[in-house]
């Protein structure tokens, strides 16, 4: 079923179930508030830290023979939490959520989560994705401001776009949040292939 999920959506579930989604939004928006006011200073990474990650926590695991990552993973300390109740653990989400507001915003699901890494690659064959028509857009990049993964909507900065038609990469979560507040319709949900087909 998950695997179905994931060819079908991607990354879908980094931003329509985790958990830990949630708390990194609202964070999002303090951290974008603080930097508007600029107490703070926004601060980015290249995307391939993604893989150096990933890449880490699974040597981590195979000599270490322990799954380090689940001790660190704020996904599932904060189902564990919902389930058997506060634990000292909790501690380290705050402080990764504390992190994100005051220094680098959306750190972990942008450069730390191996689970996110995973389902880029698998995002590949994904068939839902968002489309963009460069004919209708207004060069705002207003959607990279709210995009979790703005380097996938690199075609709308002006110049950028090769073709007419462009579509988000497998890094893409999916959040249509590109699309809500795009105001010249440039970005929609599409599935692959259907314009050949209709």
């Amino acid at each position: 079923t998950i695997l179905i999920l994931y060819t079908i959506g991607g990354r879908t579930y980094c931003s329509w179930v985790c958990p830990y989604h949630l708390l990194a939004e609202l964070g999002e928006k303090l951290h974008n508030y603080l930097v508007k006011k600029k107490k703070i200073k926004e601060h980015t990474y290249n995307i391939y830290l993604h893989f150096v990650f990933w890449i880490g926590f699974l040597l981590s695991a195979l000599f270490t023979k322990n799954l380090v990552f689940e001790d660190i993973n704020p996904v599932g300390i904060i189902s564990r939490s919902l389930i058997y109740g506060p634990s000292l653990a909790l501690l380290w989400v705050f402080l990764l959520l504390l992190f994100e507001i005051t220094y680098s915003k959306r750190f972990w699901c942008r450069y730390a989560c191996p689970i996110g890494a995973t389902w880029s690659i698998t995002g590949k064959a994904a068939v839902v994705d968002i489309q963009f028509d460069l004919d209708k857009c207004a060069y705002c990049r207003d959607c990279q401001d709210v995009c979790l993964v703005p380097h996938e909507l690199w075609f709308v900065e002006k110049g950028k776009a090769t073709q007419k038609i462009h579509y988000t990469g497998s890094d893409c979560t999916r959040c249509g949040l590109c699309v809500d507040v795009c105001s010249g319709d440039a970005l929609k949900f599409t599935i692959k292939g259907m314009d050949k087909i209709l």
